[in-house]
């Protein structure tokens, strides 16, 4: 069983974007970031120094850029002061919280009202400094030697407020972070995966025996037995009663992985409600538990819906949903039916949907009732505070941060908001510890998400009410970068497909509709009503692909000689046209990874002949009078026309591959090769089980690449090191073990570079690792990478000064006209 999302659009939700690499120098230009930032050595002045007391004191003053545009001073005039500025976002959960927010458009409304620790910029690269959107005044990354620890130091910034006047400081940083690290925290973060120093004892309030013990019990793990029941395989230093009562808390564990399942589906995918699980709209699913759970199960393959509405899972089991309970520990049951006791990565945690396995699930059942410490754990002992003199001679406060080993990926988590503890914490009766919080307590947390409807914090705006679709804001002059030009933003629900007529009718002066040619010539004609709009577009965070299932196709050259026969560029002539751009490799391209100009590894060749070269080299026979490849002797279809079966999830003429597909078949036609298009609309939820399915070649789309180009989990091919379903669904597993001496040699140096990636955080060395990574894993055949696509932003540029957006080179994947949102000014 196979997750739809990570068939169709690849890993986690995750969260970010960027580079991987990490910019560990504060910077003075947003406009003109350092797009392949290196860790730097340590400040000369270290956390651990004190003042120089025999030096003249440096006066304190906050750190925000001198000529920042003070609003108190210098009144807003005209449309700036009277009018506002609306802009349309989909369907919200009111959940407008920085530790709670649960869908994609109420982060959206509660960052307007916040900043965060550090800022990502236009290439994703996290960025600190006086004229950063961010609390940090600058930041240091330093791995040991041994690669045993890696060390983030976050300066932060002097005499800042937040939007009710009240000072920011380190405290309420560290508020945000153990509150995401919280045993009782339920939000969405993944903050508390890293490998922070004894985040573990704390989110556990255990000690390292009990940790020990746990671990040799997972270590030990389960089994299926004869009968499918669960047997017990025997741990060292450990009793038969202790693993008896461990493995006692699996059906608890496995009701909270699959609702973690559950809230990634409707958080991250309503869209796709209308297509996948008609005749339910968003609003219907966002109101029923039971849909919500039966909706995360058949965008994971674990039900449908049949034609009157109801849902049936994959055990048989037929639902009403407007009466009937589906629930986690119905999703649980599915999936432990369909896996019995499987509890590796190629079993139940193929389905995850974030970082925790179902292990780690049991984990945190077992300690926390029968294992933790009386006394508890009061903090982590890898996050630490205090102060620091800069280079400028002014002391500022610190946090320092130390993990255990070297993770890319970590800087992209620990950019959290920035929340103010006096807020979050006014009005609760319990006990605080000195980082804002009371540990371990549900009242606690139930306390927090009192104040969902309505967030507050440092960012450039302060919000004021969500009321009847429309979420207000007024200017929050205490911004750091200065007082925002326009005094009243707004948020517009707009329905999902009518963005770009609520532009159109003045409902909203900006949206992101989706791109299209006939929307572009519309707005560039200008008749009408299109004659006020503008628009920009930007490339997509994914790719599309042509996949070649390598265990069904084993043979390289057959491999190759396929991608040698497709045009990838029709996708762009006869589909996206100037919406899309050619891709010669498996990344998408707006990662700072992917290569400078590629070649192009399989050049199309329309007269089949190079296609057919590499037929005869693999050992198949063809016969020029009757115009017929046959398969070569030995095969079980020898003397046999050679014929593929291509599968596509809609009609050619609706779908990017389309053409290429058809002129594919046309192509191979010329050299006595057969091609079969067939559309399968069920096509996305099988690829996971490719082979099985009976794919040979397809044609889909990654998207959500995310912030780090890490190839891992699609691209390692050892079935001993990564479990995953993806390297599955290529046949990786299979040429791994079963290829020719030139793939598997390909397949163990793209391994290792894989591995390579991973152990450093500096970004050329990663640079050139992937480069060869990517000619490795293009190279072998399996998937062939089309197209990468354009979305689109539209403004009225009658209301809105487009002079004050960004534009061009400046709109990104991670930046949006609008991103610099105090800057934007009204006509």
């Amino acid at each position: 069983m196979k997750k739809f999302t990570k068939s169709m659009l690849v890993l986690l939700f995750a969260m970010i974007v960027v580079l991987s690499a990490v910019s560990c120098k504060k910077s003075d230009d947003t406009d003109k970031p350092d797009t392949t930032p290196t860790p730097t050595t340590a400040p000369d002045k270290t956390p651990d120094d004190t003042p120089d007391d025999t030096k003249e004191p440096v006066e304190v003053v906050p750190d925000v850029p001198a000529d920042r545009y003070d609003a108190t001073v210098t009144p807003r005039t005209g449309s700036n002061e009277t009018n506002p500025l609306v802009v349309s976002i989909g369907t919200l959960d009111g959940k407008f919280s920085p530790f709670f927010a649960t869908s994609a458009y109420d982060v959206d409304v509660n960052d307007r009202a916040h900043i965060g620790l550090i800022y990502y910029n236009k290439f994703g690269a996290p960025e600190a400094g006086i004229n950063v959107p961010s609390y940090a005044y600058d930041f240091t990354q330093e791995i040991s030697a041994d690669n045993s620890t890696s060390t983030y130091t976050f300066v932060l910034k002097n005499k800042l407020t937040f939007s009710d006047g009240a000072p920011i400081t380190a405290k309420d940083a560290l508020f945000s972070m153990y509150v995401l690290s919280d045993p009782m925290y339920d939000g969405s973060s993944t903050f508390y995966t890293m490998n922070i120093q004894g985040m573990n004892e704390y989110r556990l309030q255990t000690s390292a025996d009990v940790l020990r013990t746990v671990d040799a019990i997972l270590e030990a793990g389960i089994k299926p037995g004869d009968d499918g029941s669960m047997v017990i395989n025997p741990a060292d230093g450990v009793t038969a009663a202790q693993q008896e009562k461990f493995w006692s808390y699996l059906t608890e564990a496995g009701a909270g992985f699959a609702q973690e399942i559950i809230d990634y589906v409707n958080t991250k995918y309503p869209s796709y409600i209308e297509s996948y699980f008609a005749p339910y709209t968003p609003d219907q699913v966002s109101a029923s538990p039971s849909m919500q759970a039966a909706f995360g199960m058949v965008m994971w393959g674990f039900g449908e819906l049949d034609e009157a509405g109801a849902f049936i899972d994959s055990l048989g089991n037929k639902y009403d949903l407007a009466t009937d309970t589906v629930d986690a520990n119905i999703y649980w049951e599915n999936i432990l039916g369909n896996y019995g006791y499987d509890l590796s990565d190629a079993g139940i945690n193929a389905e995850k949907a974030g970082d925790l396995t179902v292990q780690d699930y049991i984990k945190a059942a077992y300690i926390s009732a029968e294992g933790q410490l009386a006394e508890g754990v009061k903090s982590i002992s890898g996050i630490t505070s205090g102060t620091v003199v800069s280079d400028d001679g002014v002391e500022r406060e610190f946090i320092k941060i130390v993990l255990n080993g070297v993770d890319p990926t970590a800087i992209f988590k620990l950019g959290v908001i920035v929340a103010p503890h006096h807020y979050y914490t006014a009005g609760y009766n319990g006990s605080l510890n000195d980082f804002g919080v009371e540990t371990g307590k549900k009242e606690f947390m139930d306390h927090l998400k009192t104040k969902n409807d309505r967030p507050l914090g440092a960012g450039p705006y302060v919000f004021q009410e969500y009321k009847d679709n429309v979420v207000t804001y007024t200017a929050n002059d205490n911004f750091l970068l200065g007082s925002p030009k326009i005094k009243t933003f707004r948020y517009q629900e707009i329905a999902l497909g009518a963005e770009l007529d609520a532009t159109l009718t003045g409902t909203v002066h900006y949206s992101d509709p989706s791109a299209s040619m006939t929307v572009i010539n519309d707005i560039t004609a200008g008749a009408d009503n299109y004659a006020k709009l503008g628009y920009t577009l930007v490339d997509n965070d994914g790719y599309g692909y042509i996949g070649i299932q390598g265990q069904a196709i084993p043979e390289f050259d057959v491999r190759k000689a396929l991608a040698h026969s497709m045009n990838v560029g029709l996708a762009v002539d006869n589909y996206y046209q100037e919406l899309a751009s050619v891709n010669y490799r498996t990344m998408t391209k707006i990662l700072w990874a992917y290569p400078d100009n590629p070649n192009n590894l399989f050049p199309y060749d329309e007269t089949g002949e190079t296609s057919k070269e590499l037929f005869l080299k693999a050992g198949y026979k063809y016969d020029a009078a009757s115009n017929v490849m046959t398969y070569p002797d030995g095969h079980e279809k020898a003397g046999t026309q050679v014929t593929f079966k291509f599968t596509l999830p809609s009609e050619a003429k609706d779908h990017p591959a389309g053409s290429i597909f058809i002129d594919t078949q046309a192509t191979l036609a010329k050299i006595g090769v057969k091609v079969d298009i067939e559309t399968d609309q069920s096509l996305l939820n099988k690829l996971s089980t490719a082979y099985d399915s009976g794919l040979q070649v397809w044609a889909a789309a990654w998207g959500s690449g995310g912030v780090d180009p890490d190839m891992f989990q699609i691209w390692h091919s050892d079935p001993k090191v990564n479990q995953g379903t993806s390297a599955a669904r290529s046949g990786l597993y299979y040429l791994f073990e079963n290829g020719s001496d030139e793939e598997k040699a390909m397949l163990t140096e793209l391994n290792d570079l894989i591995i390579a990636g991973r152990s450093t955080i500096d970004t050329e060395e990663r640079k050139a690792i992937y480069k060869r990574a990517l000619e490795l894993s293009t190279g072998l055949a399996v998937e062939v990478p089309t197209y990468q696509r354009k979305n689109m932003y539209v403004f009225n540029k009658d209301v809105i000064n487009a002079d004050t957006l960004f534009s061009g080179d400046d709109v990104t994947p991670f930046q949006t006209p609008i991103s610099f949102i105090w800057n934007v000014e009204l006509n």
